[in-house]
């Protein structure tokens, strides 16, 4: 278990408010926070492409996991993790420019967040839900819309 885990774990067993909460909700917090803490990742991986020469073909790599220097919650953080210079991350991709041995073909990369499981991967790019799309289904329900379908057909 990571430090970061321990840590919020011992920030829910030392709530005041456990008093009045049963042994299954304080253990349901725990695991909602353990769930919470995992899907952040705080690695990253080098998606490296190669190419030996002109007329060869592209080979992709990926090198990693790298530990990120900051908990990658959101895109804004990635970004800011991205900006930050002398990563081992970096440093790796980098040695992918080309090959070190013959001094030939050419290489790049790029650094993405590491998961473990896709659903993390798509939670970490899906867009916010907009108020204006929550506000839309809220009225939807509110307005009954079957009720109209009844009362058309009697």
């Amino acid at each position: 278990m990571s430090q970061r885990e321990v840590t919020g774990l011992t920030k829910i067993l030392s709530d005041p408010e456990n008093e009045s909460r049963s042994a299954e909700e304080i253990a349901q917090l725990c695991i909602d926070e353990l769930d919470a803490l995992r899907s952040a990742s705080d690695r990253l991986a080098v998606v490296g492409q190669l190419r030996f020469g002109p007329q060869e073909d592209v080979q992709t790599v990926v090198l990693g996991p790298f530990r990120a220097p900051l908990l990658l919650r959101d895109e804004e953080r990635f970004a800011d993790v991205v900006r930050r210079p002398c990563t081992q991350a970096r440093d790796a991709g980098q040695h992918l420019a080309w090959d070190s041995k013959t001094g030939t073909g050419s290489g790049r990369f790029m650094l993405a967040p590491a998961f473990m499981k896709p659903r993390d991967a798509w939670d970490f790019y899906r867009p916010e839900k907009r108020p204006d799309i929550e506000h839309i289904t809220k009225s939807i329900a509110r307005w009954r819309p079957g009720l109209w379908a009844e009362e058309f057909n009697a």
